[in-house]
Parts: structure tokens; sequence; C-alpha cells
């Protein structure tokens, strides 16, 4: 008799039988300013992939992979999406940042330039005037495919280039430039310019590219956060690659101010990095021991990293859904 009168004030109050339980509020930093690269993360959220969770996710830009790695190394964030060689460099010198799933497994880091150049292969800069980021990271990767590829870099004028690269090649002032394809690439072809790219880890380049860190003692203290956390942001990439207009229409209604054209164009291009033999057999994420130590080995030899470190501490796939 209590348990009939019971479930009648339940159904007269709005009650929920089942318990409320609060969501754990997480905060994930972006490598960058919002863009359409980060659209499945966007539709994630709005979908309710982080609430099914029990993740109540606030996503906050960012100035770069090497300050999002410096914010989730030193415990100011849970979790941060940013280049897996950044974290791998970053855990070299004493921060404890682990990646659990590698988004984009390849490096978006080309050599592009206008189709018009008629530029098809890496020799084909000979007699060409090439755009280089001078004293960065991308003329390092570059030197490195220049020494894998043995090619004679006195046949190449090479001048610097600012950060304003998309307006340098469009003005003609050099014939290619190095760059992420996705960014200067498709902004210029955005503007009229049919553009191509050679991407330098299809020419010798061995590095993984944009991936999801945490801490290792976020990890430590709680390993059921890091794995839903994981699964959520996982299944956001996973469904985009099938519904990629759903996730664009996600990013583009957060973000009303950004190119509509542009940002159309990058996300298709960005899903294709998702892709390769690895996460078509073990799905989205999914990275290597081999090809992290190809990465440190590549770093070692670039002079960007000094000391190696064991693997196995800077990578998991346990978390993997």
């Amino acid at each position: 008799m209590l348990s009939r009168v019971l479930l009648a004030v339940i159904a007269l109050t709005g009650i929920s039988a089942a318990p409320a339980y609060a969501l754990d509020k997480v905060t994930l930093r972006l490598d960058w300013v919002y863009g359409s690269e980060h659209a499945p993360i966007f539709l994630a959220r709005d979908k309710g992939f982080f609430k099914k969770e029990g993740i109540d996710l606030t996503i906050l830009p960012g100035q770069g992979s090497t300050v999002t790695v410096k914010l989730v190394g030193n415990g100011n964030e849970e979790f941060g999406y940013a280049a897996a060689d950044q974290g791998l460099m970053a855990y070299a010198k004493g921060l404890p940042v682990v990646s659990t799933a590698v988004i984009l497994q390849k490096n978006p880091g080309s050599i592009i330039f206008p189709k018009s150049t008629g530029i098809k292969k890496l020799t084909d800069l000979y007699g060409k005037t090439l755009g280089v980021p001078f004293l960065s990271v991308g003329e390092k990767q570059w030197r490195y495919v220049e020494k894998f590829n043995k090619i004679d870099a006195s046949k190449i004028h090479e001048v610097a280039t600012d950060r304003n690269i998309a307006a340098m090649i469009e003005a003609k002032k050099v014939d290619a430039a190095i760059a992420f394809f996705f960014n200067d690439g498709l902004k210029v072809e955005s503007d009229g310019t049919p553009m191509d790219w050679i991407l330098m880890s299809d020419v010798g380049l061995p590095i993984y590219s944009t991936a999801l860190i945490t801490n290792e003692n976020v990890i430590k203290k709680n390993p059921d956060l890091v794995k839903r956390f994981t699964k959520a942001f996982v299944e956001g990439w996973t469904y985009s690659l099938t519904h990629e207009r759903e996730a664009l229409d996600a990013f583009l209604k957060g973000n009303p101010t950004v190119d509509p054209k542009y940002s159309a164009m990058k996300l298709p291009e960005v899903l294709k990095l998702t892709q390769t033999e690895d996460t078509q057999k073990h799905g989205i994420g999914y990275s290597t021991p081999e090809k992290w130590e190809a990465m440190q080995k590549a770093l070692l030899d670039m002079g960007i990293m000094t000391t190696p470190v064991e693997i196995s501490k800077v990578f998991t796939n346990k978390f993997l859904p």
C-alpha cells in the first residue's frame, strides 16, 4: 500500500524515480582558436555524447599546442587537444602529459602551392621560390624531409615567411611554402586560387599530429573519468565521418562569425587525416609504439628533442572505446 502511495506522489509531483547525479564539470583546452578542424568536438558536446558519459564539457580556445601541453602538464586543465609531438617533448622535460587518443594520424605540415605552378613532386621545387618559416619546427621538419629525400637545397630559392603565408602566395611572392595545408592552402583556394600540396608525412616525416591529452595524475586519480571522456571524444570524431554536414552545422552554430565556405572546405580534409590502416582496424584514436618510436627518433634527429623517453609512458590505447 505504501509503495502505491509513493508512486502516486511521484507521478503527481513529477519527481524522477531514478536518482539524479551531478555531471562532472570538465574543461578541454584546444590547440588553437576555434576552427572547423574542431567541429567533431563541438558536435560531441552538442549531440550529448559527453553528457551521456556524465560530463559537462567546456571547450576553450588555445594559443598553440605548446601552451596547451603546458597547461595540461601543470594541472591547470584536465584535458587538452594538442600536437602529439609536443606532448612527447613536454614529457621529456618533466611534464606528465599522456596521449589517450591520436586523432589526426598524419601531420598536416606540407609544401603548399598553386596548381598553376605545375609542381607534382619535391624535385619540381628546383628553380622555384619556397617560403620557409625559419627558426621554427616547420623549418626543422622541412630540413628532415630534404635530407630524407636527398633534395639539393642549393637549387631552391628560399625566402622567409611570416604568418600571412596565404597573402604571399596570392601576391606571387613565393611559388610554394611550408605550411599546414588545411590552413593556408585551403584559405588561398577559398579565395579562388586552385591549390595542391605535398604532405611531408607522405614523403618521409613520421610525425603523428593532434591528440587528446591528459595528465598522468588525472589518470591515477580518476581513470573512470579519463575513460568516459575519451569515449565521448572519439565518438564525436567517429560519428562525424559519416555525418560531416551535421558536424559542420554544430560548429557553425556555435561560431557564427567564421567563414562558412572556408570551414566547409577544411572539415573533410581534416577528417581524412584520421584514417590509416591502424584506425580502420582498431578505430579512431589508435596509435602504435612503433610509430611513437619513429616519431621520437625523428625529433631526436632534428634536434628538437635531446633526451629520449620510455614511449609506453607517453601514450596509451587502454581508454579507447
